[in-house]
């Protein structure tokens, strides 16, 4: 089987992780995708049996298959105590995608709403005050998930989030790192584009879009490190960029996007519609590894 799967032409494969605190934490875990550096270690050796591993821009760059990039994204600082420093031991490459406004101080705004979820008395606070502010219903049971949808203008509901916050005298500290002297000078590790706040692009007008894109770029280009040319869209799904985000990435020469459909992708790389612009799909990580390779295996064999 292994052989068979080995020799079988598997396209190439992106995988995306987040965090990597080295414990399990339910209430935590709940909202925030974590994957142990044991775990993560352990599906890499595992998928190394069928994958070449090399940067996600050399996925970009190659016509070769059964190719396989690891990417982080939003940057959390725990990457850079635990998992960054084995794959660079181990002369793994990897791509960071860094929100920038966590070098600014900011606390990321799904922290927030990550915070108010579980402490429920002050979310009915923050709905008492606020629901007229929106067109869409602020429920409990399905906030989280639609706060990164284009049901919420992302870049007012993180103004209002800050209103509450500074007015119930509440401060988080960040899991993302805040300090650029942090990040791993390294050959084996590479930085890409994640916008400036991850907010839902297509909830942004175009100069928006445009200062969210274009603030991280300028970021980046001002660190003496290791640049990936990728851009990976917040959330990463069909509905979260539109026609002006394309225009976009046009006009600030950014030819290649990741998307995170949970997808292997094909053999060959497509276009976004009407546009000139690559893209590649990311398959999601689970702390769970039976799950994960019983993923990957169904993936592997089309099942």
């Amino acid at each position: 089987m292994v052989n068979f799967l080995k020799n079988k032409n598997n396209g190439n494969l992106v995988l995306i992780y987040h965090s990597s605190f080295k414990s399990k934490h339910k209430n935590r875990d709940t909202f925030i995708h974590n994957v142990t550096p044991k775990n993560i270690l352990e599906q890499i050796n595992f998928l190394s049996y069928f994958y070449d591993i090399v940067s996600v821009d050399n996925i970009f760059e190659s016509e070769s298959n059964n190719q396989m990039a690891i990417t982080f994204d939003d940057g959390y600082e725990n990457l850079f105590d635990t998992i960054l420093p084995e794959l660079h031991k181990k002369k793994i490459p990897s791509t960071v995608f860094l929100i920038g406004s966590s070098f600014s101080g900011n606390i990321f705004w799904r922290e927030k709403i990550t915070y108010l979820l579980q402490h429920k008395a002050l979310f009915n606070r923050f709905k008492s005050q606020n629901f007229s502010k929106f067109k869409s219903e602020i429920n409990y049971e399905t906030f989280y998930r639609d706060s990164k949808s284009s049901k919420f203008n992302s870049k007012k509901l993180d103004f209002y989030l800050n209103e509450f916050f500074s007015n119930e005298n509440i401060k988080l500290d960040s899991n993302l790192l805040s300090d650029p002297k942090k990040l791993i000078n390294s050959e084996y590790v590479n930085y890409g584009n994640h916008t400036f706040n991850h907010y839902v692009l297509s909830t942004l007008s175009y100069e928006e879009q445009y200062e969210e894109i274009k603030k991280t770029k300028d970021f980046l280009n001002s660190l003496d490190l290791n640049l990936s040319n990728v851009f990976a869209f917040p959330f990463g799904g069909y509905t979260d960029f539109n026609d002006n985000t394309l225009s976009i990435l046009s006009d600030l020469n950014i030819d290649n996007v990741l998307l995170n459909n949970n997808i292997i992708n094909d053999h060959v790389l497509n276009k976004l519609n009407r546009s000139d612009v690559n893209y590649l799909e990311r398959f999601t990580t689970s702390n769970n590894k039976y799950l994960f390779i019983v993923r990957i295996l169904k993936n592997l064999l089309n099942i």
